[in-house]
């Protein structure tokens, strides 16, 4: 009589393959996430309140990259409209494209009045430090790769 054998493969369970793809689809939106907030540049948010608007035309805002250093004006032509008036004030934005990741800036405002009038505030100055990765980029990055790890890790040993 011959002997037979034969040849058994264990196939991997469902669930386990399922971890190992849910595992590498953790890291790849890690790196994803990564990559997209590195390679948006940054910007700046310049927001002020008035608390009233007697005769104001409008705003400009000027950048240094040291407190006391040389003030650029960085709106150019463009009058930041007042929105305010004699007995109430308003609030404003404007944002700075020109910047840098890991700088710091510097901003001070110059009122423009109907008369021509120009008053800026050098004692009110704004002051921004923007970082090369924020927080909330390294904190999704981090759990993203331990998720991810994770996934992966228990899907191969429930593999196995």
């Amino acid at each position: 009589m011959i002997a037979r054998q034969e040849s058994v493969t264990q196939e991997q369970p469902n669930s386990s393959k399922w971890l190992i793809v849910m595992g590498a689809l953790w890291l790849i939106l890690a790196g994803a996430f990564l990559i997209y907030q590195l390679s948006v540049p940054p910007t700046v948010m310049i927001e002020w309140t008035t608390a009233t608007e007697i005769n104001t035309a409008g705003f400009y805002i000027y950048r240094s990259e040291t407190p006391d250093g040389e003030f650029e004006l960085i709106n150019g032509d463009n009058l930041i409209q007042s929105q305010g008036s004699a007995t109430s004030g308003a609030t404003y934005q404007y944002e700075d494209q020109n910047v840098q990741a890991g700088r710091s800036y510097y901003y001070v405002l110059e009122e423009i009045e109907f008369d021509a009038t120009r008053n800026r505030y050098d004692d009110d100055l704004f002051s921004y430090d923007i970082p090369r990765i924020k927080l909330v980029t390294i904190i999704f990055t981090l759990v993203s790769v331990v998720i991810g790890t994770a996934l992966l890790v228990t899907g191969i040993k429930e593999g196995r």
